[in-house]
């Protein structure tokens, strides 16, 4: 039977957005869009702490609307912003209705995995290709048992705590400190984090162990 659902894996370079000149690997954790505004918000975390990041790229690029709140603690920075949403991968990622799997800015190019129907692949790619140049594409039929079901609090609190070395040994920083980055309780934080690794692991147990 031919799976008309496809896995894509893209990596971008979008000469027209701030992401083209981010000299460090930030990841995103968290998108909402406003098309009738013409702006999406995104929440990201940078794997720095220096300023100019922030001073001359982020409050500067015409494709940055507004910076709303910047955080520093050990080894990065979480910045909260409103981003054009014309003009942006994102934008056409979710005008097509897409499933995004994930984001991630590295080496000054955008890293998009998404899930869609094989029918709009080239209609997609098409709009990606408009923006930027397309350094790579993977695409593999998708299944849904090689993704446990996370929330997307669960993705955010793990990924904060992956991103933030909450995973090391020893710890590079606190669930106090990572629960106010996220403008949660550590009790919430905490919890969402259990369940997430939880999932995790009987996922593995189930699918990779067995």
């Amino acid at each position: 039977m031919i799976n008309l659902i496809k896995h894509v894996d893209t990596i971008v370079n979008h000469e027209d957005c701030w992401t083209s000149h981010m000299p460090f690997t930030a990841y995103t954790i968290n998108l909402e869009v406003y098309p009738h505004k013409n702006y999406l918000r995104s929440r990201i975390l940078i794997e720095s702490t220096e300023d100019k990041v922030i001073s001359n790229l982020m409050k500067t690029h015409r494709s940055v609307v507004k910076v709303i709140k910047v955080d520093r603690f050990k080894g990065g920075t979480y910045v909260d912003f409103l981003n054009k949403y014309k003009g942006s991968i994102a934008g056409v990622l979710y005008d097509k209705e897409v499933l995004i799997l994930g984001n991630l800015i590295k080496e000054k190019e955008e890293r998009w995995s998404f899930v869609t129907s094989s029918k709009n692949l080239r209609e997609i790619l098409g709009e990606i290709k408009s923006l930027g140049k397309v350094n790579k594409v993977e695409i593999t039929d998708f299944n849904p048992i090689l993704y446990p079901n996370l929330t997307e609090w669960e993705k955010r609190v793990l990924t904060v705590a992956y991103s933030h070395g909450y995973l090391d040994y020893p710890r590079r920083a606190t669930a106090d400190e990572l629960a106010e980055l996220l403008g949660i309780s550590k009790v919430t934080f905490l919890y969402h984090l259990r369940n997430a690794q939880r999932k995790l692991i009987e996922f593995s147990i189930k699918n990779i162990l067995a």
